[in-house]
């Protein structure tokens, strides 16, 4: 009897022990299995897996245009930026992509519009001069437009390394809209124009 009493005191303790470790592991890997949980709130996830999927075609397109342009350039100072534009987003459309996979268990391949294919073959058709002002000017309205779903990112999604993404999007577009307006007042004698509406 007094035997049978020690062995399950010795379980009992053992399943105390066994219980702890449990415990210490969880505090462990619970942060990285919230890292992949989708949103909490229904609408920032819904937000989320919409904004992730547009950004991730719209990074495509600049990264489209910015390899033609590294080619096509004329000078080193924008084929430089477009180099710029073809690692960083590049890397950011992988970033998403993982991230959507993690979150929501979505996959998703960039695809270009229409549109996205008929601005790449009128900027094709172009050379020097005329191309170097059509392309800071697309590059620009591109921009623009990714600002603004960072911007509304900023307001909607909850994962925090989401919207540390959108704030550097929106910090690094506007950087470098402000020196391509510059090189086409400088180069070209040129306005690289406002946003739809903005006055």
């Amino acid at each position: 009897m007094v035997k049978g009493l020690a062995a399950a005191h010795k379980r009992i303790a053992g399943a105390g022990v066994l219980a702890a470790l449990l415990l210490v592991l969880t505090a462990f890997v619970a942060p990285s299995a919230r890292a992949e949980a989708p949103a909490i709130d229904p609408k920032a996830a819904a937000f989320e897996v919409d904004f992730l999927t547009d950004m991730i075609d719209h990074h495509h397109m600049a990264v489209m245009m910015a390899e033609s342009c590294v080619e096509k350039a004329t000078h080193e100072e924008l084929a430089a930026t477009c180099e710029s534009i073809v690692q960083t987003q590049s890397q950011e459309i992988m970033q998403m992509q993982a991230w959507l996979a993690d979150w929501y268990g979505v996959s998703h391949e960039p695809e270009m519009t229409t549109g996205d294919m008929r601005s790449m073959a009128r900027l094709d058709r172009l050379t020097g001069e005329d191309y170097e002002i059509a392309f800071m000017r697309s590059m620009i309205r591109h921009h623009w437009s990714a600002i603004r779903e960072a911007e509304e990112c900023l307001s909607k999604a909850e994962h925090p390394e989401l919207l540390a993404l959108c704030e550097s999007i929106r910090k690094t577009q506007l950087e470098e809209i402000a020196t391509m307006q510059m090189w086409l007042e400088e180069w070209y004698d040129r306005s690289g124009g406002r946003p739809a509406g903005t006055a």
